[in-house]
Formats: C-alpha cells, sequence, structure tokens
C-alpha cells in the first residue's frame, strides 16, 4: 500500500453508529484550502489563513449534498505541533452517520481524498511524533477490552516499552563508536574501552534485551481473552448462573442468553457471551450437563463431546453443585484440600434453596441466580483465578508482542555472541559486527529501522479515521 504524506486526507473519526456528536478529521498542506470552500467562521473577519495557534472557531458547514448550513465547531491545528505535524482540522457537529458522510464527500470534493487505515497515525510516526511501539499502542487503547488493557496500552504510548530500548540503543551506539575507534587506531597504543568494561556493558544490555523479550512473552500468551466453562450435571443451575453473570457483568453487547428449563437436558449445544468483570473481560461458556448414560449416537453424545472439548480449553472451569446435594459438596470440597485446583472453583447453585449454613472455602463460594445472592463472590473469584493463574505483568500491548519478539530474539543471540567474543584477544572486529547486528534488530522493535511491509502490517490493524 502506497502512502503519500503530501496529499490531504480525510476520514469520519467518530464511531459509525449514531450519537450526539460526530466528527470529521483532515490533515495535509491544503487542509485550509479545503476548509475555505467549505466552512464559513462564525466570526466574518476571521480569516482561517491568520490562525497560528490550536484553536476551535464555531461556524457552519456548506454543502449541496446536506442543503441547509449546518452548525459545526472547527478544532484546527495549523502548525507543525499537531498530531501529524501537518495542518490538521476536525469539524465537530451532530453524530448523524447520513451527515457526517455527507461532509466527508463534501471536503474529498474540495481537495481531500478519504485516509487509508491507521494513515493519520502513520503520518505522525513517518513526521517522528511516535514510534513505531507507541502507535501501536494507538491501536490498543483502541481496541482495549477492558481496564488493564487500557492501563497496558496508554503506559506504551507514554513510552513505557520504547523508553528502555532506546536508551539501550544510544549506548550500544556508543560502544560500537568505541570499538571502530579502537580498530581506526590499531597502530597506537591507545585503548578506548577495556575488555572488562566492555563485557559489563554489554551483559547489561543483555538484561535489557531479556526483559523486554519477558514481557513479549507474558503478553502473548495472555493476548486472547480467557475462557470460563460452566460444567456439571444436567439441571443443577448452570444456565440460569450463566445468565445472571451476563446480566449483571458489563456485557459485550449481545442477545445470546441460554434456555433456562426445569427439564433436564435443556442445553445440548454450549453458549458464550463475552463480559467485563471489572476491567477483567472474560468468555463465559454454558455447556451442556454431564451425562455419562447416553447412547453413542445420540445428539446427546454429541452435547457431550462439545462440553469435554469446553472443558479443555477452559482456562478456569467452574464445577456447578446443587448446594442442596450435601454429598456432592462434601466431596467436591474435600476433594480440593487434596489435589491443585487453581484452575477450577465450586460454585453451589441454588443457595436459596438450603436452610443450613452453607460453609465454603477459597475454591468454592455459593449462590443464588434466583435471589442475586453470592454472584459478587462469584465473580470475584473468577478475577481473582484468571489473574493469577494467567498473571501477566500488562506491559506490552499484544500486537507488539507479536512482531516485535522475533526482532527482540536475534538482538539478545547477536548480543550473546558478542559476549562470547569478549573471552578471546583481538576480535574487536567481529564484536562490533555482532553490535550493529544487535542495534539492527532493535531499530525494528522502535521504528527507527523499517519496511513498507512492515509499515502495512502495523497500520493495516487500524480503522479507517485513526
Amino acid at each position: 500500500m502506497a502512502y503519500d504524506p503530501s496529499d490531504t486526507i480525510a476520514a469520519i473519526g467518530t464511531a459509525s453508529h449514531g450519537a450526539a456528536r460526530g466528527m470529521v478529521r483532515m490533515s495535509g498542506p491544503q487542509v485550509l484550502d479545503c476548509l475555505d470552500r467549505c466552512f464559513t467562521c462564525d466570526d466574518s473577519e476571521q480569516r482561517l489563513e491568520a490562525v497560528d495557534t490550536a484553536s476551535v472557531l464555531p461556524g457552519e458547514f456548506h454543502s449541496e449534498l446536506i442543503g441547509a448550513p449546518l452548525r459545526c465547531e472547527l478544532f484546527l491545528w495549523p502548525s507543525a505541533r499537531s498530531y501529524t505535524r501537518q495542518p490538521v482540522a476536525e469539524l465537530h457537529t451532530l453524530g448523524s452517520p447520513p451527515l457526517l458522510e455527507a461532509m466527508l464527500q463534501e471536503v474529498c470534493q474540495c481537495g481531500a481524498r478519504v485516509a487509508e487505515p491507521g494513515e493519520f497515525t502513520l503520518r505522525a510516526f513517518l513526521a517522528g511524533r511516535l514510534d513505531l511501539t507507541q502507535a501501536e499502542a494507538v491501536l490498543g487503547v483502541i481496541d482495549a477490552r477492558g481496564q488493564r488493557d487500557l492501563d497496558t496500552a496508554l503506559s506504551q504510548l507514554a513510552g513505557g516499552l520504547s523508553r528502555p530500548l532506546l536508551e539501550l540503543r544510544e549506548q550500544l551506539v556508543q560502544i560500537l563508536a568505541e570499538l571502530e575507534a579502537g580498530l581506526d587506531f590499531a597502530e597506537e597504543d591507545i585503548q578506548f574501552i577495556g575488555q572488562n568494561e566492555l563485557s559489563r556493558l554489554l551483559g547489561a544490555a543483555r538484561q535489557t534485551v531479556a526483559a523486554a523479550l519477558g514481557q513479549m512473552s507474558d503478553r502473548a500468551e495472555s493476548s486472547e481473552v480467557p475462557r470460563v466453562a460452566l460444567l456439571g450435571a444436567p439441571n443443577v443451575g448452570k444456565s440460569s448462573l450463566f445468565n445472571s453473570l451476563v446480566e449483571s457483568s458489563q456485557a459485550v453487547p449481545s442477545t445470546i442468553r441460554s434456555i433456562v428449563s426445569r427439564n433436564a437436558g435443556t442445553t445440548r449445544d454450549y453458549v458464550t457471551a463475552v463480559v467485563d468483570f471489572g476491567g477483567l473481560v472474560c468468555e463465559l461458556i454454558d455447556t451442556a450437563g454431564d451425562d455419562l448414560a447416553v447412547a453413542s449416537d445420540s445428539i446427546d453424545h454429541l452435547a457431550q463431546a462439545m462440553t469435554d472439548e469446553q472443558r479443555k480449553r477452559a482456562d478456569l472451569r467452574l464445577l456447578c453443585i446443587e448446594a442442596a446435594n450435601s454429598e456432592l459438596v462434601e466431596n467436591a470440597l474435600a476433594a480440593f484440600k487434596t489435589q491443585d485446583a487453581e484452575d477450577q472453583l465450586v460454585v453451589l447453585t441454588k443457595s436459596d434453596t438450603v436452610a443450613r449454613p452453607i460453609i465454603t472455602t477459597g475454591s468454592a463460594v455459593a449462590c443464588s441466580s434466583q435471589t442475586g445472592e453470592g454472584l459478587d463472590a462469584v465473580r470475584q473469584q473468577i478475577v481473582r483465578l484468571l489473574q493469577q493463574n494467567r498473571g501477566y505483568d500488562g506491559s506490552t500491548v499484544a500486537t507488539t508482542a507479536a512482531r516485535c519478539a522475533e526482532s527482540l530474539r536475534r538482538a539478545d543471540e547477536a548480543l550473546e555472541r558478542s559476549l562470547d567474543l569478549c573471552s578471546r584477544l583481538g576480535v574487536e572486529e567481529l564484536i562490533a559486527d555482532e553490535v550493529r547486528e544487535a542495534l539492527y534488530h532493535l531499530g525494528c522493535v522502535v521504528g527507527t529501522v523499517y519496511t513498507e511491509d512492515i509499515l502495512d502490517r502495523v497500520f493495516s490493524q487500524f480503522c479507517i479515521g485513526k
């Protein structure tokens, strides 16, 4: 995909559905010319060419596609202090999709073109406003599924990943300069960097790369939404619990609900819903009831096979047992004392039907889908166990982890080879070659070294308008 930063680009910068407010964004050298043809300020004496600082200008947008003048506010960044280091404008008005589409069509008729996915952030990167990891963090903010994902992306956007790597590159450049100076004056009795000091600096550099690699690995392993499967015998209240958890959480918009019936075996297939438990997003899975006495050629047997598959794939299994079944409850609680059950949670359902007190442990909780009692405890335990079992430090956006891991591994290997060479004499030129190799791969991570293929891979994941 070819990008021309000399073009003036435009796109709708707000969500596609209706809202109280919407916005069309523009960037490029012809922004003011486009605006002169379709926007007039309320202050008739105000000339856009005379604006020299970031300003908000109320006015009207004119287009034959709309008919009557449309009230809007122009947010204008006329100088290189903008996000893209080009003149940038945003036209804020009513969030009606047809109106915004008409505005976009009009500014394109006035000299702009529709932006490619991620082209605004690409221009910010090419202009030096962001490095490549920060550009990916913008996508991380957009795609964040919960508070922890958002915090991770914001930390990376603030330079949490690139800052130590850029500092490392500066250190390696200094090491390389001293090595090459020593090679240039090899016939002179001058030592620019001692062997012990070189080993110390290269060892510290490798520790920095290893720490970044650890962040990448943890984030890549945790990038998928964790899966929580509800398991148990037929008619123990799994579907009611599933529905209650979905309805009482910040569920991702969905109409999916499990069918609830007094007849056992209502759930044949499995049902899923993505929910947000206070910043931790996970996928709940309601499975068919465990029933060993089914014919091997029946539809119930297929349901059991699906349940087994979901049990294996789940990050956390909720073993649902009816609280009134005292024998099963006692056996389940006893089992947790003798086995490692960090990926399981016993849920004692229908607790409102039991008069006696229910004694639970850290791996078991009682609840009632009818009264809502205990549902908060179930959610808290789910969050605790998932964070405990999947626990990553959340320091790297998943897309960055996927792109950069190989480059960091190669940088680490180059530094390892350079350290091995430090124990030998007369190999400064070979060490310098390995340091150059490490610098190249670190440059691929932060974007000081890049190709068009890398840029396409990163920015094609963005939506248009960002």
